[in-house]
């Protein structure tokens, strides 16, 4: 695809290197996650072994927990919400017993006969989604069966990933200029900027869920975008556009708000366009093909959530809140300015970095810099826009990234009347970063002019690295029970080394729940990658700045 795609070796390299640097930083934390510590892995993994086992599509209501997940005799992930956070068997638990370390050995790290699905006692919640990923995903368990379980699932992991770099790939290939070097390019500088800036991206989708196919048809959205926005008279790139926008929707709600994203801004365009539209105009039409396709490929699933839910997400919270009352009764009851500003502020700092569904944390303050970084960098590209007519495809950014934070939002007041707990994941913005990456480009592009701000900035993306190098490491430290999740929800490490006294223990344990040398072969791949893409971003902005 790169030597189609790209067609300039400097420019086929850059994206290579680029994304070779992200492949292994993923395998990295592929490879050190433990089983189901992935949000909603249980969940997610019970709904491929319902589709193969069945030949059915999980039914929201009537769609159980496979019972083997239920039963599940490994280490498990730290509670959230209220402490204590360690009433399951966490990890320093597990590996205070010998017997139940030997006992996973063997049932886990070793091929054992596949168990069919069998639905268990607990509802699966993700049942409320399309089912496209999960029919995808599901014709490689039969593969995978002849593997072990820590393998099937590493696999399954990565195959999600894999996705989801091709989703980079295309945002990638949306924004490459074929005149332009690519270090030159901020859009596609900002590609190389985003995951230092926000590095919950690989946590985020190096796990098994399907926000990988999300990012994936966000990409190819784009690209195919790019496409017709040089040629929006053409019906084949509507419909193919359409089409993409479509398959998005069999695959997650969160297509709703990225369609209408792209229906108000070409809408605009349209609308700004010098041939006013008219019902027999050429714009129009094309227009209008590009939602309809849309519509006719996901849009069915839509009017079926509506008709036998009330809603038409049909999402799990949603369903509940009507059958408690609505929204408006469960305020009445639920109401806090506590929790709607904590809810309104978590999307924004999970967006950066939360780790997985554990949810242990570093203290904000650790933090700071890098939310104010991202900020710095979304203020300077805004200030760009002040002179770009609304027509401008640099206003598309600021369309899908608001509406799909205001769907965050209206989950965190939904959360709010349900049980007083306004939460939302900022990490599931990720999906955006086809449009939000060159964002990041732009802005820091403007940014650099300053002698100043450029050392600042310098600082700033040196701390971001190194933030994500101790977060990488109290993630570690937790998995193989070094550290714990206090109950301030922060992680408690044992001694005051913060565990780098045990490190040998740390990789030793480790190899019992993942594949620690594969692990370090991915990392040291992509800090190799990312040095050698930081040399060239920092010869290329030298090259535009005094």
């Amino acid at each position: 695809m790169l030597e189609f795609a790209f067609k300039r070796r400097s420019h086929r390299t850059f994206a290579s290197i680029y994304l070779i640097g992200l492949l292994g930083v993923g395998i990295g934390y592929i490879s050190i996650t433990p089983l189901f510590e992935g949000f909603d892995e249980t969940a997610h993994y019970s709904s491929l072994r319902e589709i193969w086992d069945t030949g059915k599509i999980p039914v929201y209501g009537k769609s159980y927990l496979d019972q083997s997940v239920l039963d599940y005799r490994g280490p498990v992930h730290y509670d959230t919400g209220l402490p204590p956070f360690d009433r399951g068997l966490v990890y320093p638990k597990f590996f205070a017993q010998p017997e139940l370390v030997e006992n996973y050995l063997k049932i886990y790290r070793r091929p054992a006969p596949h168990a069919a699905y069998r639905p268990g006692n607990e509802l699966n919640w993700q049942a409320q989604h399309p089912p496209l990923y999960y029919l995808l995903l599901a014709r490689l368990l039969p593969v995978l069966d002849t593997f072990s379980f820590t393998a099937q699932f590493f696999l399954l992991r990565l195959t999600s990933y894999v996705l989801a770099l091709c989703g980079v790939a295309f945002g990638l290939l949306a924004v490459n200029q074929p005149d332009q070097p690519p270090e030159r390019n901020p859009a596609v500088i900002g590609f190389v900027l985003y995951p230092i800036i926000l590095p919950m991206f690989f946590p985020e989708f190096a796990r098994l869920g399907n926000d990988s196919l999300c990012l994936f048809f966000a990409g190819l959205a784009a690209y195919f975008l790019a496409l017709w926005l040089k040629d929006d008279r053409n019906t084949r790139k509507s419909f193919a556009l359409g089409l993409v926008l479509g398959l998005g929707l069999l695959t997650k709600a969160f297509f709703l708000p990225i369609t209408l994203a792209l229906a108000i801004f070409l809408a605009i365009r349209l609308w700004l366009d010098k041939e006013k539209p008219t019902v027999e105009s050429k714009g129009l039409r094309a227009l209008m093909y590009i939602f309809l396709a849309a519509f006719l490929v996901g849009g069915g699933w839509y009017l079926y959530k509506l008709v036998m839910y009330g809603d038409l997400t049909g999402a799990d919270y949603a369903i509940r809140l009507e059958r408690q009352g609505g929204m408006i009764a469960g305020f009445k009851e639920h109401f806090s300015l506590f929790q709607l500003i904590r809810g309104t502020l978590m999307p924004l700092a999970s967006f950066q970095w939360l780790g997985t569904w554990s949810v242990a944390r570093l203290p904000e303050i650790f933090q700071l810099p890098m939310i104010a970084l991202a900020g710095w960098v979304l203020i300077a590209y805004l200030r760009q826009l002040k002179d770009r007519s609304l027509a401008d495809a640099a206003w598309l950014p600021v369309w899908v990234f608001g509406l799909f934070l205001l769907g965050l939002l209206w989950h965190v007041l939904i959360g709010i009347a349900l049980y007083s707990l306004g939460a939302a994941g900022g990490w599931y913005l990720h999906i955006l970063i086809p449009w939000v990456a060159p964002v990041f480009g732009v802005g820091v592009a403007s940014i650099i002019v300053h002698r100043w701000a450029r050392r600042l900035l310098v600082g700033l993306l040196i701390y971001s690295i190194a933030f994500h190098g101790f977060a990488l490491w109290a993630q570690l430290a937790l998995f193989t029970g070094c550290a714990i999740k206090g109950v301030d929800k922060y992680y408690t490490f044992s001694g005051g080394n913060f565990c780098f006294d045990q490190a040998a223990t740390i990789m030793h344990r480790l190899a019992v729940l993942g594949y620690p040398a594969v692990a370090a072969v991915g990392f040291c791949a992509g800090l190799i990658c990312l040095m050698w893409l930081m040399g060239q971003v920092r010869r290329g902005f030298a090259v535009e700045s005094p």
